[in-house]
């Protein structure tokens, strides 16, 4: 699995971003482009340069101060000449900026007029970010991020002294996958970026990898610590840590055991019940639960609660290795009508969704053979 991990120890800005991402996945004539289609009045400027020792590529974007409701930025952006998929990517990110500023200030985002999400420079930092991040989708990576070092301390600006991080900063932080550490002098990272990686990021990568190439991409102060976003591109086998929550029951009914793994289910990985022979010869049967570590205790408690078991065992399991998977949607055509089907995709295996089979079985008196088959013709 390819993996592009952003390590934002120094926290992150819009031009942060799109320097580690120009020369790799941004060209000059990228920029070129977008300001020219978004009308944007921006002066942009790169050049590289040292940040304590780390070479770098700085992004310069000037700009004169402008606002516009989230309407007007999502009408100029669909009113452009730009790829439908990076101008439908842009606007959610957009959206995710303006819903925390709006938030914040407690106003309804889609009327409200705000600085962050309307200003030309957060146009371009997001509508660049977008591109650059896409064209790495596109080459098969899964984005990451490392803990994000934010600031602490005071930050000034439109609407006065705030406290690092900023709370629009906050707000999308809390709507995302991403980790932070609270350290570092001022705003570390702003709420351009912050939006920008939480619409990308799946998390932090908790696995090993092989580091094929670092992206550096400077910031414009100068700080203790060299003021870099790096992207680190590798490769993955996936490798997970996993729990298995498991407990021993001799006098539970049958009933009781069947409801328990099916709400069990419900937050598990997967549940699954084995014969076991107990203490003076019973007949009894192991549950288990397989879960990721931040729901080891729901799960626990939750069986207890089901099985009224006095104690449940927590099983750390260090080395799960599994293969990439994703699940798709394709659509299959069967005598003129169109179907859509969920297919489950690995790295050893293409399975079609069971359910999703099943209805077409019924809805058109075909084996499940025959859908099978006529699915997996459309997946060539």
């Amino acid at each position: 699995m390819k993996i592009a991990v952003i390590d934002a120890f120094n926290g992150a800005s819009g031009n942060m971003i799109i320097g580690a991402l120009y020369d790799e996945v941004i060209q000059r004539e990228d920029i070129e482009k977008i300001v020219e289609e978004l009308s944007l009045e921006v002066e942009c400027s790169i050049e590289r340069v040292n940040k304590r020792g780390i070479a770098s590529n700085l992004v310069r974007v000037k700009s004169e101060a402008k606002e516009r409701t989230f309407g007007e930025v999502v009408r100029l952006v669909e009113s452009s000449k730009l790829d439908e998929r990076l101008k439908k990517e842009a606007i959610k990110i957009f959206e995710r900026l303006a819903k925390a500023e709006g938030r914040v200030h407690g106003r309804d985002y889609k009327k409200a007029k705000f600085h962050e999400v309307g200003s030309d420079d957060a146009i371009f930092d997001i509508t660049l970010s977008t591109l650059g991040f896409l064209r790495l989708k596109e080459r098969g990576y899964r984005i990451y991020t490392n803990r994000v070092r934010v600031g602490v301390g005071f930050v000034e600006f439109s609407h006065g002294k705030y406290p690092s991080p900023a709370p629009a900063t906050l707000e999308i932080l809390a709507d995302s996958k991403i980790e932070i550490v609270m350290e570092g002098e001022g705003e570390l990272l702003t709420p351009t970026a912050a939006a920008i990686l939480a619409h990308f990021s799946e998390g932090a990568f908790r696995g090993s990898f092989k580091v094929n190439k670092i992206l550096y991409g400077a910031g414009e102060k100068d700080t203790e610590v060299p003021n870099v976003l790096r992207i680190i591109l590798g490769e993955s086998k996936i490798r997970d840590r996993i729990v298995v929550v498991e407990t021993n029951v001799d006098d539970l009914s049958p009933e009781y055991l069947s409801y328990a793994v099916e709400k069990l289910s419900e937050i598990s990985h997967d549940v699954y019940v084995t014969p076991v022979l107990m203490k003076k010869g019973r007949a009894g049967s192991l549950l288990s639960a397989i879960v990721s570590y931040d729901k080891a205790e729901e799960v626990a408690e939750k069986m207890m609660e089901l099985t009224g078991s006095l104690g449940v065992r927590i099983v750390p399991v260090e080395h799960r290795l599994k293969a990439y998977r994703e699940v798709r949607e394709v659509k299959v055509k069967i005598n003129e009508k169109e179907y859509v089907v969920r297919v489950k995709v690995s790295d050893y295996r293409v399975k079609p969704e069971y359910e999703d089979v099943k209805r077409i079985c019924e809805a058109e008196s075909l084996s499940p053979e025959e859908v099978y088959r006529r699915i997996l013709k459309v997946m060539e």
